[in-house]
């Protein structure tokens, strides 16, 4: 006679109820929930739980969207965000750049933290940019992005700003394209701005964001106090064969505009 497994079916589903539709769930995830490594193992025999790596799992037999994979990489490490540019995609301010699939994902971690193995056999993981980093703090700068039932970190606009400069390819068509992100950039927060600055170590991105800053004159870079903001010693060669902006001390391309109020 065959058992029925709807009974344990339903306590199975009252374990799960609170897991985010698409999301992967780490066995750190599922231990907080009650169910122990070995009982995650059994659902997974059992076909109530569907094996995406050793250690990780989704309740949908579908491979888990991007976000969902975040999710779980989020449950071991909270450094582990979306970033840069794919972060301002996320807030609207790259519209002319959409979110796809043939569109790269820029995700950031500190340096200590390392891609798990089931994160890198997902179908998702050739369309990554892992930047492993230690150039801003950990948990400055971050909000939450609600998709559908998944929350997951991402950065504000105030840190991806920072993080797209990070890894910006520093060519004629990469200045123009921050150039062009830069112009949407109207509504950042000036203490959030000026905080992560002067907690960013990277004094080419710090040069490089003031230059484009002050280029769009936006309000808030107005506002900015940089007293306490290091901007190092020297120049810096940035974009070769390009001309000195003498406020900051880079190079950008030479038909780059100068700001009218440049020294």
């Amino acid at each position: 006679m065959t058992r029925d497994t709807r009974p344990e079916r339903q306590k199975i589903n009252q374990r799960l109820v609170s897991a985010p539709s698409g999301a992967v769930l780490t066995s750190a995830w599922l231990k907080r929930e009650g169910i122990s490594s070995r009982l995650a193992d059994y659902y997974a025999s059992s076909g109530w739980l569907h094996r995406v790596g050793d250690g990780a799992f989704t309740v949908q037999a579908e491979a888990p969207a991007w976000l969902g994979a975040v999710f779980g990489l989020q449950q071991q490490s909270k450094s582990f965000h979306p970033g840069g540019r794919t972060a301002l995609e996320l807030a609207g301010l790259a519209h002319f750049l959409p979110l796809g699939d043939a569109y790269p994902v820029y995700l950031f971690s500190r340096t200590s933290d390392r891609l798990p193995a089931w994160f890198k056999r997902l179908p998702l993981a050739g369309r990554v940019q892992h930047v492993s980093t230690n150039f801003l703090p950990q948990e400055l700068g971050l909000r939450e992005h609600r998709e559908g039932e998944l929350v997951v970190n991402v950065s504000a606009p105030e840190r991806a700003a920072l993080e797209f400069l990070q890894h910006l390819t520093l060519d004629d068509a990469g200045y123009e394209h921050a150039n062009l992100v830069f112009e949407g950039l109207g509504t950042l927060r000036s203490d959030l701005v000026k905080s992560l600055l002067e907690a960013c170590s990277s004094v080419k991105v710090k040069r490089l964001f003031l230059h484009l800053a002050e280029k769009h004159a936006h309000s808030w870079f107005k506002q900015l106090d940089l007293a306490k903001v290091s901007l190092g010693s020297g120049k810096r060669v940035l974009f070769a064969g390009g001309r000195l902006d003498s406020k900051y001390l880079i190079t950008v391309p030479a038909a780059a505009e100068t700001p009218s109020d440049a020294p």
